[in-house]
């Protein structure tokens, strides 16, 4: 019997790389957003909130990187997801907090293990999806 298994997060150089592209991004569209960043477990592992992004997008991040890391998808796929299901199990999934589906939100997953997960929020949601996948790019994926 197998007692254990290899689980893997965030170095702190590919939080950084994260960061300072999702930052260099954001500059180019010209807004203001709040970057997080979680480790495996959903714990915050970096965050940027840019002077004057709308305080309300704070929690609009967190919840996007905490929704990736727990789903292991994109939150665009998450948000296609409960869109699908029935109104018994939209229920079940209601009562736990902390989820959100809306585009800005990626797992970040190598060699089949989530990492960890970015949330991106205070633009419009094309530009939070645009920001974390400049942010992906950064480590190579």
């Amino acid at each position: 019997m197998e007692i254990a298994v290899p689980r893997a997060t965030l170095s702190i150089d590919a939080i950084q790389a994260m960061l300072n592209a999702a930052i260099e991004r954001t500059k180019h569209h010209d807004v203001k957003l709040h970057i997080t960043i979680m480790d495996h477990a959903g714990n915050l592992a970096g965050f940027v909130s840019f002077p004057g992004a709308p305080r309300i997008a704070e929690h609009t991040a967190n919840r996007k990187a905490f929704t990736a890391v727990q789903t292991g998808m994109p939150t665009h796929q998450w948000e296609a997801y409960v869109n699908s299901i029935p109104a018994s199990e939209l229920k079940i999934i209601d009562s736990i907090p902390g989820y959100v589906a809306a585009r800005g939100g990626f797992p970040i997953v190598k060699d089949g293990m989530v990492l960890g997960g970015i949330g991106i929020s205070g633009a419009n949601q094309e530009i939070d999806g645009d920001v974390a996948e400049a942010a992906l790019r950064a480590i190579g994926l």
